[in-house]
């Protein structure tokens, strides 16, 4: 139940900042529009941690990753304005909680190199997460 809260936690969040940003949530139908800037969501889980003994305390950690794909052959000045704006949205620190998770930036959000992807010029932002879930 936790990795659900979690997804909500950071889809969410993600929401907040992408006001008339067409969003591609995992495994829910989307297609893209010719020549329209679009995101695309994927959360990548790493293994557990299990820092105590016997509480029922647990930590997950993974990364959210948010794929921007713009139009290819434009220049890549859209995609680095839209990187900077979910890397300010969700800066280390950044904290968000709901019953017993609380998933917490801890490290800096940070953008990979641009590929050429078909039509589009992808750039992968990726927040590194974990959260602790008490249960």
């Amino acid at each position: 139940m936790s990795d659900v809260v979690i997804r909500k936690l950071l889809e969410t969040k993600l929401n907040t900042l992408s006001v008339g940003v067409p969003t591609a949530w995992q495994n829910v139908p989307f297609t893209p529009v010719a020549g329209t800037a679009y995101q695309q969501v994927t959360i990548l889980p790493a293994r557990t941690e299990n820092p105590t003994m016997g509480d029922g305390f647990k930590r997950e950690v993974g990364i959210f990753e948010v794929k921007l794909f713009h139009p290819q052959n434009k220049g890549s000045q859209d995609s680095a304005a839209r990187a900077e704006v979910i890397k300010a949205g969700f800066k280390r620190g950044t904290t968000m909680s709901e019953g017993a998770v609380r998933v917490l930036v801890d490290e800096h959000p940070f953008a990979s190199q641009g590929i050429p992807s078909g039509t589009w010029f992808v750039v992968p932002v990726s927040v590194p997460y974990s959260a602790d879930i008490q249960g």
